[in-house]
């Protein structure tokens, strides 16, 4: 497999597993694409939310599980990617070996955002935040030439 991305969130079970979920769709058997939490509960089951938006793509990520980001999934990854600007900042700063492939999935685009939380939000919030996903991936997409 080519290119490895890293997406990261807080708890691993939101704005990262969509990501992951979607990318794949995208972007195929081109990139190879997983996710963890900064500070996730290893083995939490992932937002019934998520798995409902994922579900209604063709998508099946029932079975995700959480992790917490570690070394070993950085230095394997081509590129970490984020949800928030904070979230970039803190990885650089925990890995500084790895700060010139972090980088926040909102900063590949003309301009810097973040991607909200929508943990405990409704079924729409979570809509919001898959489009948001979507059109910043496109962008990833884009600034990747995948």
């Amino acid at each position: 497999m080519g290119l490895k991305l890293l997406f990261v969130c807080t708890g691993n079970t939101c704005r990262s597993p969509l990501a992951e979920g979607m990318a794949r769709a995208m972007f195929g058997d081109a990139v190879q694409v997983c996710s963890a939490g900064t500070n996730s509960w290893d083995g939490d089951a992932v937002s019934a939310h998520v798995v409902e938006i994922l579900r209604d793509l063709d998508i099946d990520l029932s079975q995700h599980r959480a992790r917490r980001i570690n070394e070993e999934l950085v230095a394997d990854a081509d590129w970490i990617i984020p949800m928030t600007q904070a979230q970039e900042e803190g990885l650089k700063r925990i890995f500084p070996q790895f700060s010139e492939k972090i980088r926040c999935l909102g900063n590949w685009g003309a301009k810097k955002r973040d991607v909200i939380d929508p943990w405990m939000g409704s079924l729409e919030v979570y809509q919001q935040t898959a489009l948001e996903i979507r059109d910043l991936l496109n962008s990833l997409k884009n600034a990747l030439d995948l």
